[in-house]
């Protein structure tokens, strides 16, 4: 084991099946959500994509998470506006997941230092660049509410993601196909 890694599973029925069934979940994840949306929101996707990390490793993760974010914005729309900022934000997403779950041990310290990478990337970077870009909003002032809630996040996600992956883990799904 390495401290990351830049391997995908082989590209088999079997790794397609299984990217669909946690796209699927990824969808329907992404659409549950506990807390107030003008205080600390919890979203479920996350649960999907350290899955799809875990299972699917960077570069398939990477791409079953622009799929997914296509399909939600495309045929689960809420009425939202599409911003391929947010596309983007997704592809940088799974990357990380698989970079830092596909073919490792799971620890805390493993789930906390991914999570704040993820956070800080994606989370605090992107996602308030797209903010800013969208709609004009000073990025200091997004900062000032977005940091607070993504510590909060960062913990929780982290613990939860840790106490999950634990789990599946022992289930012993992966296939026994090489990586490349």
């Amino acid at each position: 084991m390495t401290l990351l890694s830049w391997k995908s599973p082989k590209l088999t029925a079997r790794t397609i099946a299984m990217a669909a069934i946690l796209i699927a979940m990824q969808i329907v994840l992404s659409k549950l959500s506990i807390g107030p949306d003008n205080l600390v929101k919890f979203s479920f996707g996350f649960i999907a994509t350290m899955l799809m990390g875990y299972y699917l490793g960077p570069w398939l993760t990477g791409v079953a998470m622009a799929i997914s974010d296509i399909l939600t914005n495309s045929v689960f729309s809420t009425g939202g506006n599409f911003f391929i900022g947010f596309t983007f934000s997704a592809i940088i997403s799974g990357i990380i997941a698989g970079v830092f779950l596909y073919n490792q041990e799971i620890t805390l310290r493993r789930l906390f230092i991914y999570e704040f990478v993820q956070t800080l990337v994606t989370n605090i970077f992107f996602t308030t660049l797209w903010i800013h870009i969208m709609y004009k909003a000073p990025i200091m002032a997004l900062l000032t509410v977005r940091v607070p809630k993504n510590i909060l996040t960062w913990i929780v996600y982290s613990i939860v993601g840790f106490l999950v992956l634990r789990a599946v883990s022992r289930l012993n799904l992966r296939s026994n196909n090489n990586t490349y």
